[in-house]
C-alpha cells in the first residue's frame, strides 16, 4: 500500500485536538446559559466519560474522480462488501463524553478507525489510454480498499421531560467525517493481436480523501427500569456536505456505584451524490461501553 503523506498522518491528532477544544468551549457556553437560569444556580456540573468498543459490519461504495497523474484511473466505482470491523480493523479508538448542568448538556463523540478490506470489488473502472495497450477485454479480479476515518460529533442538549421514568433531551449540533481512502485494483486483460492474443494482469492504485461537515438534530435519553437497569437511546438526522446522514443507538445499561456498563446496537449511515468519493457508507453493529461519572 502507498505511504501516506505527513499531512495525512497528522490529520487525526489535529482533529482530536479540535474535538477536545470544541467540547471545552461548548461546555463553557452551556455553562453560561445555565448560569443565567436561577433554578440552575445551585446545581453543580456533572461529567461522564465513556470509552467504548463498537464492532459493526461495514459496507459502502467509493467513486474515485478523474486521473491526476499518468497511470491513474479515470474513474472507478468500488463496492465494499459487508464485513466485520474486527476482521478489517488495523487500529481504532472510541471515546464519548457528556457535561450536564440542570437541563442543559453538551455531548461529544470521537472515533478513529483504520480499516482495510480485501473483499472489495471494482464495479466499473476506466483507465482510458493509461495502459497504452490494445486491450480487447478487461475484467476486475480483485480490489483491496483501505479506509482511514475520523468521526467527531458535538451537540448541545436541553431536557424536554424528566421524572422517575428517566429523561428525554432534544439535541442539535454537527458531525464531521474525514475519510482517507486508497484502492488497489487488479485487472486481468486480454490483448488483441493477429493470433489468439495473450493475457496480462496489471494493478493500479487509486487514492483520494474527503471531509464531510453536517448539521444534525435529534433526541437522546434514558428509560429507568429499576434495580440499577436502564435503557439508553439516541437518534439524530441531518445533512450538509452529505445529502443525508443519520445514526441510531439503543442499549441496556446497569449501574454499579459510580459507573454504568452497557451493551447495545448502533447504526451510522451516510449518503452522497453519485459523483462524490463516498457515495454511501453504513456502519452497524453491537457495542460495549463503560461510563464513569464524576
Amino acid at each position: 500500500m502507498a505511504q501516506l503523506s505527513p499531512n495525512r498522518t497528522r490529520r487525526c491528532p489535529k482533529l482530536l485536538s479540535i474535538a477536545l477544544a470544541g467540547f471545552v468551549l461548548a461546555t463553557g457556553v452551556i455553562g453560561r446559559a445555565a448560569g443565567q437560569d436561577a433554578s440552575a444556580a445551585a446545581t453543580p456540573w456533572t461529567f461522564r466519560i465513556t470509552p467504548y468498543l463498537w464492532t459493526p459490519s461495514f459496507e459502502g461504495q467509493l467513486r474515485y474522480g478523474l486521473a491526476r497523474l499518468p497511470g491513474d484511473a479515470a474513474t472507478a466505482d468500488i463496492s465494499i462488501d459487508a464485513g466485520t470491523l474486527l476482521r478489517a480493523l488495523n487500529f481504532g479508538a472510541m471515546l464519548a463524553a457528556e457535561a450536564r448542568r440542570d437541563r442543559f448538556s453538551v455531548v461529544t463523540d470521537v472515533i478513529y478507525l483504520h480499516l482495510s478490506d480485501k473483499g472489495s470489488r471494482a464495479r466499473s473502472t476506466d483507465f482510458g489510454q493509461s495502459l497504452d495497450l490494445p486491450v480487447a477485454v478487461g475484467r476486475t479480479i480483485d480490489a483491496r480498499s483501505s479506509l482511514k476515518m475520523t468521526l467527531w460529533g458535538l451537540a448541545a442538549g436541553y431536557t424536554l421531560a424528566e421524572g422517575g421514568w428517566g429523561h428525554l433531551d432534544v439535541t442539535a449540533g454537527f458531525r464531521l467525517l474525514a475519510v482517507d481512502s486508497s484502492t488497489d485494483v487488479q485487472i486481468d486483460t486480454v490483448l488483441a493481436g493477429p493470433g489468439p492474443g495473450s493475457a496480462l494482469s496489471t494493478v493500479r492504485r487509486l487514492g483520494q480523501n474527503t471531509t464531510l461537515f453536517d448539521g444534525v438534530a435529534g433526541l437522546r435519553g434514558q428509560i429507568l427500569l429499576g434495580g440499577g437497569f436502564s435503557l439508553p437511546y439516541a437518534f439524530d438526522i441531518g445533512g450538509g456536505s452529505a445529502n443525508l446522514t443519520w445514526q441510531a443507538m439503543a442499549g441496556l445499561a446497569y449501574r454499579v456505584g459510580w459507573a454504568d456498563f452497557s451493551v447495545g446496537y448502533r447504526a451510522l449511515h451516510y449518503e452522497q451524490g453519485s459523483n462524490k468519493l463516498l457515495r454511501d457508507l453504513t456502519l452497524s453493529g453491537p457495542f460495549l461501553a463503560a461510563t464513569f461519572r464524576f
